[in-house]
């Protein structure tokens, strides 16, 4: 397997989930923010916006190259869609879900914005592993 279609997987995938993060924590939980004024920063703008894009594009690629080299394994053993979802899936719950929960324990956020980044890290996590699945089905 090339690793440029890993990273095209990756490319692709985090394209994607920039936009899909726009709208399920700009858009749809977004107004949940605004109940926990005091934990922001001032200032929110373009800067904060690319920054966070590039993030993604970053845990894109990172969650594609992770399945080039572990989740492959479960390619052989079923479809390449529910081994991309699988493997989504398994990250999610063993990154993102701790995480966030963990830091809200002890940051002011409100539950809504709360479920909003568990809800758009699970969709990132299943769009990259599904993305990488479709570019090593051969």
């Amino acid at each position: 397997m090339p690793p440029t279609r890993v990273l095209l997987a990756g490319l692709a995938g985090g394209v994607v989930s920039v936009v899909t993060s726009w709208l399920l924590v700009g858009v749809i939980f977004h107004r949940f923010q605004a109940r926990t004024p005091a934990t922001w920063r001032p200032g929110e703008g373009s800067a904060q916006y690319a920054r966070s894009s590039g993030l993604t594009i970053l845990a894109a690629l990172v969650i594609a190259t992770t399945f080039f080299l572990t989740g492959a394994i479960a390619l052989g053993h079923g479809s390449w869609l529910a081994a991309g979802l699988a493997f989504g899936a398994l990250v999610w719950g063993a990154l993102a879900l701790p995480i966030i929960l963990d830091v809200a324990l002890y940051v002011n956020l409100h539950r809504g914005f709360v479920v909003g980044l568990l809800v758009n890290w699970l969709v990132v996590c299943l769009i990259c592993s599904t993305a990488a699945a479709a570019a090593m089905r051969g």
